[in-house]
């Protein structure tokens, strides 16, 4: 584990009581001994040295200090995915996480084999506990969120006077402008959505046209939905933390 989430109770003392999961994790899955020294950061992005200070049978107790440590600015990626079936919705969190998007909002489309019965949170708790598993494991400096579930219908539209974009990803070309194109006057957020194993239907297209989202035809092999998920995040991100070396012609 690279870097240790701290709880939603951490108000910024100097020491951190763990018990429960965390402490199981730390001291049972991770063996952690009194001395051991790591990283950790809170929701609000900030970041911590930690140090077991003491254990016990069922918790331990962690020195804490405001770390000099800065993490790299990633761009800000809301990703709207389609909601896939099986265990490939759980992957497409874990990697998405892992690269660092700020928020993954689960979109109902028409194609989409499986449905979210919002009234039931397990989905949504499991798919959580993914995400905090994967910032552990990755160290990533993002606090990502999982949104509530919505449709096509009910995304909002693109504001051009924000300096934000809108990007959907699409089997065929229906647009001719270019990813380096649409990204040339570095957004200030990138809204990315990418469809269930179907794609995305005419309908949906054009509601997105209409909310001025644009259209992205990735020049590749047919992808599946869980591989144009993180392809579509790699993409933006390094023509983004890139931008300053890349010359449009």
């Amino acid at each position: 584990m690279r870097l240790f989430l701290m709880p939603e109770s951490y108000k910024g003392d100097s020491s951190l009581v763990l018990g429960g999961n965390d402490y199981h994790y730390l001291i049972r899955v991770l063996r952690y001994k009194t001395g051991y020294e790591f990283s950790g950061r809170d929701l609000k992005g900030n970041v911590f040295d930690l140090k077991v200070a003491d254990i016990t049978e069922n918790s331990c107790i962690l020195d804490v200090k405001k770390s000099s440590t800065e993490y790299v600015r990633l761009p800000e990626i809301v990703l709207y995915q389609c909601v896939c079936k099986g265990k490939k919705m759980d992957q497409i969190i874990r990697q998405a996480t892992e690269a660092g998007v700020s928020n993954i909002i689960p979109v109902v489309s028409d194609f989409s084999v499986s449905k979210i019965d919002t009234e039931k949170s397990a989905k949504i708790e499991r798919w959580n506990k993914i995400v905090r598993e994967a910032i552990q494991q990755s160290g990533s400096g993002i606090n990502t969120l999982i949104g509530k579930p919505v449709t096509i219908d009910e995304l909002v539209g693109i504001d051009d006077s924000t300096g934000d974009i809108g990007l959907f990803f699409h089997q065929e070309t229906l647009d001719s402008g270019s990813l380096h194109g649409y990204l040339s006057a570095n957004p200030r957020v990138v809204f990315l959505v990418v469809g269930p194993e179907g794609g995305l239907s005419d309908r949906e297209t054009e509601i997105l046209f209409g909310k001025k989202f644009k259209s992205v035809y990735l020049k590749t092999n047919v992808l599946r939905a869980e591989t144009a998920a993180i392809y579509s995040i790699s993409a933006v991100q390094t023509i983004l933390l890139e931008s300053e070396n890349w010359v449009l012609n």
